[in-house]
């Protein structure tokens, strides 16, 4: 799907959005299963998981296409299915609806951090430093936290989007790097070194 047609449907999810009704079932059951699929980080068998996410994902995009995203809920849980997606589209579409869903319900805690997440997805994608500190990656030495951009947002701005401070975060890497059946890295790459890392595979 091309960026302009995620930014379109986006747009007109938004002219759509009613205050919050009851959530769609299925939407939530979708939501669910993509959760309870990451529910063991080391024990993924992303030969597996792939398929099922964009098995996942067509039917999101059928139930969005067809109206039936009502509640804020319901953008929250197409935004997290599109979150686990696998390109830059995917990214864009997830954070379009999860600002809906926080442009609906400004104070639900989950919304925002989603809309935090999938900025920081873009950014990532994108080889540009996240702004957040939600994005973790892993190379040959280990997990690291991806670099993050030099004084674009605050502590304070983090804590507003229910995202841990910076400190918080590397605080809790080595937790985070032993769910998943990693270690750390202890020498993390710079934003320049993963630039011509992806510019050298590029040329292979």
């Amino acid at each position: 799907m091309h960026v302009s047609t995620c930014l379109f449907i986006a747009l007109s999810l938004l002219s759509a959005a009613l205050p919050a009704n009851a959530q769609n079932a299925e939407l939530a059951a979708i939501h669910d299963a993509d959760q309870a699929a990451r529910s063991t980080p080391a024990e993924i068998d992303w030969t597996v998981l792939l398929p099922e996410d964009r098995r996942r994902r067509e039917r999101v995009q059928e139930l969005l296409s067809a109206g039936e995203a009502r509640a804020a809920i319901d953008y929250y849980h197409a935004a997290m299915v599109f979150q686990h997606g696998e390109n830059l589209d995917d990214f864009r579409l997830a954070h379009a609806l999860s600002t809906i869903a926080m442009s609906l319900e400004p104070e639900e805690k989950q919304y925002r951090w989603l809309t935090a997440a999938s900025w920081d997805r873009i950014m990532a994608t994108q080889l540009q430093p996240q702004w957040y500190g939600t994005q973790f990656h892993s190379d040959d030495k280990g997990m690291f936290l991806y670099p993050v951009a030099d004084g674009v947002v605050s502590d304070e701005d983090r804590k507003a989007m229910q995202v841990p401070t910076l400190a918080e975060t590397r605080a809790r890497l080595e937790e985070l790097a032993k769910m998943n059946g990693q270690t750390v890295n202890p020498d993390p790459p710079t934003i320049e070194e993963l630039r011509r890392a992806r510019q050298a595979w590029s040329k292979d």
